[in-house]
């Protein structure tokens, strides 16, 4: 599969503003979480309306109004024994809230506020899931990160278990939603945490990424082996964008992981190509999070090597690596990158599994323009490894 110039650009059709990609990019983004729940097509659509692409105040402005009037619903909801409703206006609100910092990635205080809220409002709403959210706490260095782990209580006994790695600018909400609901119902143990350089873990407790992802996420994998719920021979790993470069580096080092996933993924940073492409505020938060001062930081470095050459081979677990034919996120040369990925591998059972039906979608970065996508991929190949979904819970039948 060759991608053309012609394809390196969305497809799709309703995108806001065809001439601002992120902009758009998290529009799609927005929109893909919608048949989830977990924003709404009108909502969305009224927003953008009132918002000027070349002004990031007026970005951070419309999703705010949109989110505290969520909020605002899902409280009065609450007060008077409407769960439903309270329920869902939570989950909405967090999402818009998530949308809206996507404008203040140079303001601390306001990112710190917005991390917070939307971490209110899950807790909240998951008060209401079939399957409640527990707060549990990985130990890395001098500090505890936080996160959520989620055991569904009809299957009994040890299970397998889903660990999601959160993306260069992903929290641990938002990747509950892109991926806890799917495979919670599908009877596996669900686990996300604020790793080094995302959510809370980077902008309170000062902890950034580092390109030996094995050092902080081993520590994850520590913690889920404390568990009764965990059958410590079925941990799965999934990584999708940053964290599909993490999720590789981690299978590599650390051997008790049973699957990983790698979607979207880089095989070398090219940090200059990179941050040079992305819009300002963006390529300062990537700088951050690296613990980067200016471009000139990563010539010869190696504390920002984040290359997988020579490490692969030393991956054993089974392996799925995914790849939209419309990526552009990573780069440069996005199908090289996985392609790399997928033939240095040391996996003896591997699959490289390239979207390509614009039809369905599932084309870009991630699958955000279609998220079923690639819940029918990754569910599809763990049922190939013997790792698939449980009989169905007796609500779902």
């Amino acid at each position: 599969m060759e991608l053309k110039k012609e394809d390196t650009v969305m497809s799709i059709e309703f995108s806001r503003w065809p001439n601002n990609y992120m902009m758009s990019y998290q529009v799609t983004k927005a929109l893909g979480m919608a048949s989830l729940g977990a924003t709404d097509v009108t909502e969305i659509y009224e927003a953008c309306k009132k918002i000027d692409p070349n002004d990031k105040e007026t970005w951070h402005r419309e999703w705010l109004i949109t989110a505290e009037a969520l909020e605002r619903h899902g409280k009065e909801a609450d007060a008077v024994g409407n769960w439903y409703t309270a329920r869902n206006c939570y989950i909405r609100a967090l999402n818009y809230y998530r949308i809206a910092e996507y404008a203040v990635m140079d303001n601390d205080t306001e990112k710190i506020r917005i991390f917070r809220k939307v971490n209110e409002l899950f807790e909240a709403a998951g008060k209401y899931f079939d399957v409640k959210p527990e707060k549990i706490q990985v130990d890395y260095e001098d500090v505890k990160l936080d996160g959520y782990f989620f055991s569904p209580s009809w299957i009994k006994g040890p299970k397998p278990t889903i660990l999601a790695l959160n993306g260069g600018d992903e929290w641990s909400v938002e990747n509950y939603f892109w991926l806890g609901p799917a495979f919670i119902s599908c009877g596996y143990n669900f686990m996300v945490y604020d790793q080094p350089g995302t959510g809370l873990s980077m902008y309170e407790k000062g902890k950034g990424r580092r390109a030996d992802s094995e050092a902080f996420h081993s520590r994850a994998i520590d913690f889920l082996l404390t568990r009764p719920e965990v059958d410590p021979s079925k941990i799965i790993v999934h990584g999708e964008s940053f964290a599909a470069y993490d999720s590789l580096r981690f299978a590599s080092f650390d051997h008790r992981i049973a699957a990983v996933i790698s979607d979207g993924g880089t095989h070398a940073f090219d940090w200059e190509a990179m941050l040079k492409w992305m819009p300002t505020s963006l390529a300062a938060h990537g700088m951050r999070i690296l613990g980067a001062k200016s471009l000139d930081d990563f010539a010869g470095n190696p504390r920002f090597a984040y290359n997988l050459e020579g490490v692969l081979h030393q991956i054993e677990c089974p392996l799925l690596v995914m790849h939209g034919a419309e990526e552009i996120l990573v780069q440069p040369n996005p199908l090289t990158q996985a392609l790399k990925n997928y033939e240095q591998a040391g996996s003896k059972n591997k699959t490289f599994f390239a979207i390509e039906d614009r039809r369905l979608g599932g084309l870009e970065h991630c699958q955000v323009d279609n998220i079923n996508v690639l819940h029918e991929v990754v569910l599809n190949w763990l049922c190939s490894i013997g790792l698939g979904p449980s009989a169905p819970r007796p609500s779902d039948c």
